[in-house]
């Protein structure tokens, strides 16, 4: 007797470049199987899905969906009968799976990974997005009707509870990585590099990571700057490398796929990210990057924010400076490459406290645990 389920996996735009961690997720379920359920789908998967923007030459069906939330157009997909429960990412899109879930009389669990519950109220009106608007419009709603809410963080728990979620459905569950894709490298590198993986948002806070290597760039002659990554300060940054004198220095390798992230992670020296909160609050859940730059085996160099120290031990698995100072920033980064040797025992243990809490297919076992919880309510 099989006895799997099914279950729906909702992101109104999928799969993006920059949320990879939706599929690995979804794909490590062993007693679930998992379709993705889209709106728009951004190029074509091998798993399977349903996207309405697949059936809607027009972007009629698509319209509708964005701007009134119904889930009239899912409701002739036979498909879609036979979920068990659906899970949408991303707090705005659990307003949209909301419908989907009344129409099929099945559970809905949501997760929040950052943006979703700490950019500001007011900033969410003056986005002009309607997803928000949605989101502002039916929340309360959306608290009473979800079965559960994941957060990816500690800190993003207490900003769900801050938020008025009910405290008995919010959950601290950790995503997790694939630490065998993830993993040190065998190799020594040939060249050294501090390696950064990250939009060019201002949460990221890039621009303090340029600054800081600035500050020891001519300490480190043979040590360069790999940044992964764009967006709406891609421009900004650029000419800040150029008028800090590191253009030279710098490589803007603009956005990248999966495989290349993995190869620059297990020959990376360092891997650094200043993240930071935005002047609209808008803040990290708890940046994969960082796990994975730490199942590879590499130091971490980042901030204190948010979810952050959740997943680097301060001087023991890497080391955590205050927010926007590159100063202290620098200085981290210049110990780390002038003493390899504490390098490679923080990256050692980096790699063994991934492994320990944050091990995808562990995760993915609590997971379904979390899935059935849902049913059995």
């Amino acid at each position: 007797m099989n006895s799997m389920k099914d279950v729906g996996i909702y992101r109104k735009a999928f799969p993006r470049v920059s949320e990879t961690f939706i599929q690995e997720q979804s794909l490590s379920l062993t007693r679930y199987h998992p379709t993705f359920i889209t709106c728009q789908l951004v190029k074509p998967i091998p798993q399977p899905c349903v996207a309405l923007s697949e059936i809607d030459f027009w972007k009629v069906k698509q319209a509708f969906h964005i701007l009134t939330t119904s889930a009239r157009s899912f409701k002739a997909i036979e498909h879609l009968r036979k979920l068990a429960l659906i899970h949408a990412h991303f707090g705005p899109d659990g307003i949209y799976a909301m419908r989907i879930a009344e129409q099929f009389k099945i559970p809905l669990i949501v997760t929040f990974h950052g943006h979703d519950i700490t950019v500001s109220r007011k900033a969410m009106l003056r986005s002009g997005k309607i997803a928000y608007y949605q989101f502002l419009r039916h929340e309360n709603e959306l608290k009473q009707k979800a079965s559960l809410f994941i957060a990816v963080s500690d800190y993003i728990r207490k900003k769900l509870i801050e938020f008025g979620y009910p405290p008995d459905k919010v959950i601290l569950h950790y995503i997790g990585i694939d630490t065998q894709k993830f993993s040190p490298s065998t190799n020594i590198g040939e060249e050294r590099y501090i390696l950064c993986v990250g939009r060019h948002t201002p949460k990221k806070g890039i621009d303090t990571l340029l600054r800081a290597f600035a500050r020891i760039a001519h300490h480190h002659p043979d040590v360069s700057l790999v940044q992964v990554g764009t967006g709406e300060m891609s421009h900004d940054l650029h000419t800040l490398a150029q008028q800090l004198g590191i253009e030279h220095r710098v490589r803007f390798l603009g956005a990248q796929s999966y495989d290349v992230v993995q190869n620059l992670m297990r020959n990376a020296t360092i891997f650094a990210l200043p993240s930071q909160m935005a002047e609209d609050g808008n803040s990290e859940g708890l940046p994969f990057v960082i796990l994975e730059a730490s199942a590879s085996g590499i130091p971490v160099v980042s901030t204190w924010h948010s979810g952050i120290p959740e997943a680097v031990l301060n001087e023991q698995t890497g080391f955590l400076v205050p927010e926007k100072n590159d100063e202290l920033f620098a200085e981290k980064l210049n110990a780390l490459l002038e003493q390899p040797g504490q390098a490679l025992d923080l990256g050692r243990q980096g790699r063994s406290f991934v492994c320990e809490h944050f091990d995808i297919r562990k995760q993915s076992i609590k997971l379904e645990a979390l899935y059935d919880k849902a049913i059995a309510r």
